[in-house]
């Protein structure tokens, strides 16, 4: 790997920690995660971090002020909506009852769209910069395929090891991650 493709890799790998974080989640709260659960999370989040920065360099022209001060913001807003959901339904359902982070299609393009919204923002800054999105594009959604679906196995494995709080974990994670998100946003509007 040539020297100049470095940036554009540790850029996608960094893109890609929500989408490993939330699968690390989805892992814990799931005891019957199966392979193919896990193949469809790499998938739906892999599609959406490639498709955010091509959308993110074609939308530079006309939406700068708009993804800049709300991509964080909704982005931690979705996921902050998940995260609550899945304690609140943990706490009312301690008798075992199906987790609310199941892989459903609601779900899992959710979350993928909530990950992927920074990657709205990269391909709007590099569009505007004269780097190239679709090198971008093709390198976050070959990562992100691949990660969710270590962190979704990685997660199941880690999840049976903390039992039935795993739901509480993994809320608690995610709202973790929605802080990270949003942290920027904040300090930027407190000072």
């Amino acid at each position: 790997m040539t020297v100049e493709y470095l940036p554009v890799l540790a850029t996608a790998v960094s893109l890609a920690m929500d989408a490993f974080s939330v699968s690390i989640c989805i892992g814990l709260c799931q005891e019957n995660l199966r392979f193919r659960d896990a193949l469809s999370l790499g998938v739906a989040f892999g599609v959406f971090q490639f498709l955010m920065p091509l959308i993110g360099a074609e939308g530079a022209e006309h939406l700068k002020g708009f993804l800049n001060a709300w991509t964080p913001w909704i982005a931690a807003g979705l996921i902050v909506w998940v995260a609550l959901n899945m304690i609140k339904e943990a706490w009312e359902n301690d008798s075992g009852k199906e987790s609310t982070m199941s892989v459903t299609f609601r779900n899992v393009i959710v979350l993928a769209f909530a990950t992927s919204l920074d990657a709205l923002a990269v391909g709007f800054s590099i569009q505007s910069t004269g780097g190239s999105a679709w090198l971008l594009a093709i390198a976050a959604g070959i990562v992100t395929f691949v990660l969710p679906i270590v962190g979704a196995l990685g997660g199941k494995v880690l999840g049976s090891k903390v039992g039935q709080r795993a739901e509480y974990l993994g809320g608690a994670v995610l709202l973790a991650i929605a802080v990270k998100i949003i942290w920027p946003a904040a300090k930027g509007l407190l000072g």
